[in-house]
């Protein structure tokens, strides 16, 4: 029996249509703060109008972490962030927060979504802003043992391993650490900003010597005043480094 071939013509159209299919599976399939970078413009044009933008993470119906006795993430780094934007502005630096009160930054983003990926998207647009910029977290974990401080920065970037080797170095001093390096990560979004960006954890709210630390407005204050140290030390070198 003699062999019948079947031929079928597909138009460029549609070849088209699953290329972009296929794409966007790809697209899917990878982590959620891939996707917010990839829908970020790839490019922030935003001018620099400040030496430092201050990020508290969390707010509004975002509460964060929660410790015994019902105290939120959201509060505890807020007034830390407050607490840093005063001991900045004091040393002559101008500063902007994502927020000064119990809300998201949903209004800063420039894309659609949930309202989670708006509001990280606000976070990240807003720190291109700032000659700098950190965020402020406080952590929870299933361990009640685990306690202390972690800085995070951009993996691969020098610049951004000596700003959080400079805060990092001020934050032991006052404070116990989760890490006695700080850690790169690839995976968070506001670390992929164009300036230098850095999470910082300020201890573990699931701990009791840390909760009973965060708790203190003193102690608060201690932290605030060591990270803004470090961030003044690295502003003088990454100006001295920019000049040259």
């Amino acid at each position: 029996m003699a062999k019948r071939f079947v031929w079928i013509t597909i138009s460029k159209h549609y070849i088209f249509a699953f290329a972009i299919l296929i794409g966007l599976v790809y697209l899917l399939s990878l982590p959620e703060s891939y996707h917010l970078a990839v829908l970020s413009p790839a490019v922030v044009s935003a001018p620099v109008k400040y030496d430092v933008v201050i990020d508290p993470g969390h707010g509004g119906i975002d509460s964060g972490g929660i410790g015994e006795g019902s105290v939120y993430e959201k509060d505890i780094v807020l007034d830390i962030a407050l607490k840093l934007r005063d001991f900045l502005e004091v040393r002559g630096l101008t500063v902007a927060m994502t927020r000064t009160g119990d809300t998201d930054v949903t209004h800063l983003a420039s894309i659609r979504g949930t309202r989670h990926q708006r509001d990280l998207n606000g976070r990240f647009l807003a720190v291109h802003e700032g000659t700098v910029g950190i965020s402020i977290h406080a952590n929870v974990a299933k361990s009640p043992d685990e306690n202390g401080a972690i800085v995070f920065y951009m993996r691969d970037s020098y610049i951004d391993q000596i700003y959080a080797n400079t805060v990092l170095e001020q934050l032991e001093r006052v404070h116990l650490l989760n890490h006695p390096r700080p850690i790169p990560r690839g995976n968070l979004l506001l670390l992929k900003a164009k300036p230098p960006v850095l999470l910082v954890e300020v201890g573990f709210l699931s701990n009791a010597n840390d909760l009973a630390k965060l708790v203190d407005p003193r102690f608060r204050q201690v932290l605030a005043e060591a990270i803004g140290q470090g961030m003044i030390n690295f502003l003088n070198f990454y100006r001295l480094e920019q000049s040259e």
